[in-house]
């Protein structure tokens, strides 16, 4: 089953980014977004011993500098000791991610705030509100010029036909106020930027959501729904009254080269 998630996790990176892979790696470029996170990043794909971990990382630190990059980003879903990590000739920031999942059954145990309507967001009008909610609900934290650059990368590949990535909005009394993105990949369905603005969390409309997209999963026959959240993800807590379980855990390792 974790498999099945850290798969689609590299089909989702996919969509955004260009890829070099062997039988240790994958590293992903976005050249539309160079300074995307989430887009650049070195991924380790089995678990390997220390010496050949610490060669890798040496090897991809040496490239980024190179290449005359801000940072390197390095992720995997195995466990390294951090006395091991700490001892790297740069010391990283390190970030833990938990893989929450749910069978999209438990949909039908769900009650949330019937007020809200969620859409598809097929239409241009339908994309444009998606991008109004994700520019208000993170430009705090991200910038407001970074946050447009990232929602409009992203609308790339929503417009895509036969992506299998849509980004779904939620209106309250005209209101939009939450969006997220749900992406089909076989048996399993992810869960990704999910936001709600601030002033109308706690109150019913994320639990509606979810409950929405488990009913979309049902009818395209998935298995399991997953997500990935971090220990400062708010909506952590509200995954877990909605029946969400950890299946595994992800390490990034934040190295700025700056």
């Amino acid at each position: 089953m974790f498999s099945k998630f850290t798969s689609t996790d590299i089909v989702y990176t996919k969509k955004f980014s260009e890829n070099y892979e062997d039988n240790e790696i994958i590293r992903s470029y976005d050249n539309n977004l160079q300074d995307m996170y989430m887009h650049n990043f070195t991924l380790i794909k089995n678990s390997i011993c220390k010496d050949r971990f610490g060669k890798i990382i040496l090897y991809e630190l040496e490239k980024r500098k190179a290449e005359n990059a801000n940072f390197l980003r390095i992720e995997f879903n195995f466990a390294i000791e951090n006395d091991f990590i700490n001892n790297l000739p740069v010391i990283p920031q390190v970030t833990k991610y938990d893989y929450m999942y749910i069978d999209p059954h438990m949909g039908e145990y769900l009650t949330g705030n019937d007020e809200c309507v969620l859409t598809k967001a097929l239409s241009e009008k339908t994309l444009k509100k998606g991008i109004e909610v994700d520019i208000l609900a993170n430009q705090s934290a991200m910038g407001t010029e970074f946050t447009r650059k990232r929602i409009y990368r992203k609308s790339e590949v929503y417009k895509q036909i036969n992506s299998n990535l849509d980004l779904y909005v939620c209106d309250y009394n005209g209101i939009s106020i939450c969006k997220c993105e749900f992406m089909l990949n076989n048996s399993i369905a992810k869960i990704e930027n999910f936001d709600i603005l601030k002033s109308y969390q706690r109150k019913g409309f994320g639990n509606s959501v979810i409950k929405h997209l488990l009913e979309e999963a049902i009818q395209h026959c998935v298995e399991f729904v997953y997500l990935i959240t971090d220990s400062g993800d708010t909506a952590k807590g509200m995954y877990k009254k909605c029946g969400f379980k950890k299946a595994g855990e992800k390490t990034e390792l934040f190295f700025d080269l700056i």
